[in-house]
């Protein structure tokens, strides 16, 4: 029996050790070594590696170099500073003591702090007691016809362009069809094809000089030229759409994130307090700026 686990433990030894020895060294300074698993944190640690990769796939070899290339520099330049003592100045001093305790702050509340789960009665609950956070403004469906003039444009050029908008808006009290003078007239290429449609625009999507105005309309009714940082708006109002609160289905998980992170916010607190009993912190508010 002795020797059958004498030799498995021999062969788990070969193995493990074996596994340890292959890992790859990507890079070398000194005595420290960048290994594989080591590159993998470096990518973890910035998102936006994942998302330039997601783009652009065929950057993978230029930018792990990069990596690659940055870690030797860092470490280049951290032993030149631990050769030249550069850790015993008081101001590096700090700065490394306020550094290593906000990583072991945050990993002690990763061990700390309790799974948070939401129960489908707590996600209930909240929304009806909270409902007036999920409010939609009122709205209008609108279309426009936009006549484009330059920020820095000059006087005589915004003049055309107004008298242009107010002939566009005189053809149509005449009864000429608002749909058919946008894809002939308008300068704003993602509404013209669809006559000018604009969709529903709600209370505070917009500039408030733009929305003061256009609110006002009534339904059917088209406006006068209205100046925006775009040009001049000829805007009609399809329909009033009222303020609503948004059934419970429609915000379910943005009310779910809210009460996780409510009781997150709780556990947090509590954590807190008994630390707080525990190491008795003191605050002198009092010398803040030399008062006594």
């Amino acid at each position: 029996m002795k020797k059958v686990l004498c030799l498995f433990l021999g062969l788990f030894f070969v193995f493990f050790s074996s596994r340890v020895m292959a890992e790859k060294i990507l890079a070398e300074v000194g005595p420290y070594k960048l290994t594989e698993s080591d590159f993998e944190r470096l990518l973890k640690e910035d998102p936006r590696i994942e998302e330039i990769l997601k783009a652009n796939p065929s950057l993978k070899a230029q930018i792990e170099r990069g990596l690659i290339e940055r870690w030797v520099n860092i470490t280049l330049l951290y032993l030149a500073a631990k050769d030249n003592k550069i850790s015993e100045d008081p101001e590096v001093k700090w700065k490394l003591l306020e550094t290593e305790k906000m990583i072991l702050a945050e990993a002690y509340l990763q061990k700390s702090l309790p799974k948070i789960e939401v129960s489908e009665e707590e996600i209930k609950q909240y929304y009806e007691t909270h409902k007036g956070e999920f409010k939609q403004p009122e709205g209008i469906k609108l279309k426009h016809i936009l006549i484009y003039v330059p920020q820095n444009a000059d006087n005589k050029t915004k003049e055309r362009a107004l008298n242009r908008a107010k002939q566009i808006r005189s053809q149509l009290a005449k009864g000429a069809k608002f749909e058919e003078l946008a894809r002939i007239h308008s300068d704003d290429t993602a509404s013209r094809e669809k006559g000018g449609d604009l969709g529903i625009l709600r209370k505070g999507e917009t500039l408030p000089e733009f929305e003061e105005k256009v609110f006002k309309l009534k339904p059917g009714e088209i406006s006068q030229p209205i100046l925006s940082p775009y040009g001049y708006h000829i805007v009609k109002v399809e329909k009033i759409i009222p303020e609503e609160i948004l059934p419970f289905e429609k915000v379910k998980d943005q009310v779910k994130e809210e009460v996780k992170r409510e009781k997150e916010r709780a556990a947090m607190e509590e954590l807190l307090k008994e630390l707080a009993q525990k190491y008795q912190p003191k605050v002198y508010i009092e010398n803040k700026n030399g008062e006594r």
